[in-house]
């Protein structure tokens, strides 16, 4: 299974979710997932541990630079630091916050299927 069938098998079944932490967390997957489908698309992939994840918002940005997929690639940041606070700070994200992660997941799974052209 490829990074792109990944992120479309998660986004699937975002509808099926009631908890906006759960929702908020499989979208982001699908974001990252996305992320390393690209990378991997160019002949790269990121390394483990610390720095990863904004490692990957970063070519996310500079790979999806026009629109409307470049709002999309720069919402991942902003998804990142709501992550990282719901997971190391005890910060949950809202429902507004899920939604937009959907979205996000949702439009840049699109824009990686169309500039991948699969």
């Amino acid at each position: 299974m490829s990074f792109l069938d990944q992120a479309a098998e998660r986004i699937s079944q975002l509808p099926l979710l009631t908890s906006p932490a759960v929702r908020y967390g499989i979208a982001y997957d699908a974001c990252h997932d996305v992320g390393e489908a690209l990378l991997a698309a160019y002949g790269y992939r990121t390394r483990g541990g610390a720095g990863q994840h904004e490692a990957l918002g970063r070519a996310l940005r500079a790979v999806l630079n026009s629109p409307p997929a470049d709002a999309a690639a720069a919402q991942f940041d902003r998804l990142r630091r709501a992550r990282n606070q719901d997971r190391y700070e005890a910060r949950p994200v809202g429902s507004a916050d899920a939604i937009k992660a959907v979205e996000v997941a949702g439009n840049l799974h699109a824009a990686a299927v169309g500039l991948l052209r699969l």
